[in-house]
């Protein structure tokens, strides 16, 4: 880490060139980008230059679609159940061969990407947040109100960034300022509980510099709404398991100094998260429900909206790492090139209309696994915004993901469509995010959503459940199961109801459960598997291949009946799942910079 942010000292001031080219802030901003002559005075000489630097920093904020030097392309799901590896390669960290020693290219995630210019990393983006910080005071023609607001946006990136370090690697070292080549730079790890006390701080501070709200052609930048939506993810993910429990998850220096746990269980912690989200709920309530479920009373187009479209008010933070969605970009040709595949096991998850568990042992689930013969959904609705299936929309058609079909996968003969590829492998593709691949994409303002309001009614629902209030009513008369209830209603399914989801452990993995469904492919299940030690969900996991065969007659050209074929096969071999080791919970410090020896502890069971 000490090379690291030393690289970045000896750097020059900023990443330039094309870095404002490729994040605006509503559908236009900042047109212009820095020019690679500028030095710090003439940046801070300048409220336009200024500015630009900023959206520069914002450019750093992660994305969930596949980025180089992240799992080479990959997406975090395809280390989870949910999804899958079928191109040949993978990560390390996928395949089971990740050792410290291939940490900064392989691991899931990094502070530092490994690319030549580290723009999209949490290092490159803390000390230019750093550099704006301690420089924007002197821009003679910004107000101080703009100052202050835009110095809370700055702390909101470093704060965002720091959740990332503190879910993926621990307690790490405080980086507090932009550090020189001549700095001292002692890089002493943080305990859990300095981390939590640091970042909760970072984010108060931020928060109140921020407007609640931002107006359309500002969407993206930071709020104080998403500010109170980070603190509740870091106090969810701080009260989980995996850090506040009597036991370590693996022993080790890292574990006996705090680094990794906060070294005994309190139930208070749990109590601290469920605040955290009732916070945002107050703010909210004072600010007239601003945010609010995406709901225009069609299941699919709200569910939809809530993730893809830009300036919903359910979105709370977002990247716009991009202007505009791009058909042959890496992000969305690697997807069709299978590096993140939805698996079967993930399909099967979505339940029937009449909230009944799918199963295709159950003849009419086998039948119409996901519409009827008149094309009528048979799952929950999310199914069809996350997922691609055979008979439904699809360039402007049905999908045909089966023998024959011009989206066949490739080993059962090849489709007509060649940007199918290989991502009809398991019988299934990816709609989350990329649509149609096709016309539902192409030249829509691109937006990543990092948090979505969804995120703080679950994680209330899951404080109120393990601290044993699940059934009381709060301050908004709800209890944990309508928390639930508000996205299932969204999309029109059943309730959760203590019948069907007792308090406690059958609540919990009911709530588990439907963050999978809500949030598939937005990088929230591997944090879920990691919080909650569940190493389960992968080693006790059969990997099906579902392959379809059309029945004759069609029907107005198009076929309506099906026979099914589940194959228990996986695409590549899950050797880290076949071995599974809990220092996967925590990625590994790079060796490199464990071997210069200047402080840093490695994650247990990575040594």
């Amino acid at each position: 880490m000490k090379h690291i942010i030393k690289g970045l000292a000896l750097a020059s001031l900023l990443c330039v060139g094309a870095g404002c080219d490729d994040i605006k802030f509503g559908n236009a901003f900042l047109e212009k980008p820095l020019s690679d002559e500028m030095n710090i005075d003439s940046v801070f000489g300048s409220k336009l230059y200024a500015e630009q630097q900023l959206a520069q920093v914002y450019h750093s904020l992660p994305d969930h679609t596949p980025q180089n030097g992240r799992l080479r392309w990959g997406a975090l799901e395809g280390i989870t159940d949910l999804g899958d590896w079928y191109k040949s390669g993978g990560s390390d960290h996928h395949k089971g061969s990740l050792t410290a020693s291939s940490a900064q290219g392989g691991a899931a995630y990094n502070m530092d990407y490994g690319r030549a210019d580290g723009k999209f990393s949490a290092i490159y983006g803390i000390r230019q947040a750093h550099i704006f910080l301690e420089n924007v005071d002197r821009v003679p023609d910004m107000t101080e109100e703009e100052k202050t607001r835009r110095k809370g946006e700055a702390e909101m990136i470093i704060a965002y960034h720091n959740v990332d370090i503190f879910r993926n690697l621990g307690g790490m070292p405080w980086i507090d300022h932009a550090y020189k080549p001549s700095d001292d730079m002692k890089m002493t790890r943080m305990t859990i509980a300095e981390a939590v006390q640091n970042i909760s701080a970072l984010i108060d501070d931020a928060a109140s510099k921020l407007p609640w709200d931002i107006e359309a052609n500002d969407d993206g930048r930071m709020t104080k709404a998403g500010a109170l939506a980070l603190k509740s993810r870091l106090l969810t993910f701080a009260a989980s398991p995996l850090f506040n429990s009597d036991q370590p998850f693996k022993d080790g220096e890292a574990s006996q100094k705090h680094y990794t746990w906060w070294g005994d269980y309190q139930q208070s912690r749990w109590q601290d998260a469920l605040e955290a989200g009732l916070a945002f709920l107050r703010e909210n309530a004072k600010n007239n429900n601003v945010y609010k479920l995406v709901d225009n009373g069609d299941p699919r187009k709200s569910f939809c909206s809530g993730y893809f479209d830009r300036y919903n008010h359910e979105t709370l933070i977002s990247s716009h790492r991009y202007i505009k969605w791009d058909l042959n970009a890496y992000n969305v040709t690697q997807t069709r090139y299978g590096t993140g595949n939805p698996t079967l096991w993930y399909c099967n998850m979505f339940p029937m209309k009449d909230g009944s568990d799918f199963s295709w042992d159950n003849k009419e689930h086998r039948a119409h696994p996901f519409f009827t013969e008149d094309f009528e959904m048979t799952r929950d609705p999310r199914l069809y915004e996350t997922l691609i299936v055979t008979g439904d929309k699809f360039w402007g058609r049905k999908a045909e993901i089966y023998k024959g079909g011009r989206e066949q996968p490739k080993d059962m003969g090849g489709g007509q469509n060649w940007r199918w590829a290989d991502m009809g492998y398991f019988g299934i593709g990816l709609r989350k995010y990329y649509q149609d691949h096709l016309n539902e994409l192409q030249n829509k303002f691109y937006n990543c959503c990092l948090l979505r309001l969804p995120e703080i009614y679950l994680n209330i629902a899951e404080a109120m459940n393990e601290l044993g209030k699940a059934e009381q009513k709060d301050e908004f008369g709800r209890d944990a199961y309508d928390y639930i209830n508000l996205l299932r209603d969204r999309v029109q399914m059943p309730h959760v109801t203590k019948e069907t989801a007792a308090p406690g452990v059958a609540l919990r993995e009911a709530i588990l459960r439907e963050r999978a469904l809500e949030f598939g492919f937005e990088e929230v299940r591997y944090y879920d598997m990691n919080r909650w030690k569940r190493s389960d969900w992968l080693t006790t996991r059969k990997n099906y291949r579902l392959r379809t065969y059309p029945v004759e007659p069609k029907v107005n050209g198009v076929y309506v009946n099906f026979t099914y074929e589940i194959e228990e096969k996986s695409a590549v071999s899950h050797n880290w799942i076949d071995n599974w080791d809990d220092k996967y919970y925590l990625c590994p410090i790079p060796l490199d910079e464990i071997n210069k020896k200047y402080g840093l502890v490695q994650n247990p069971g990575w040594e």
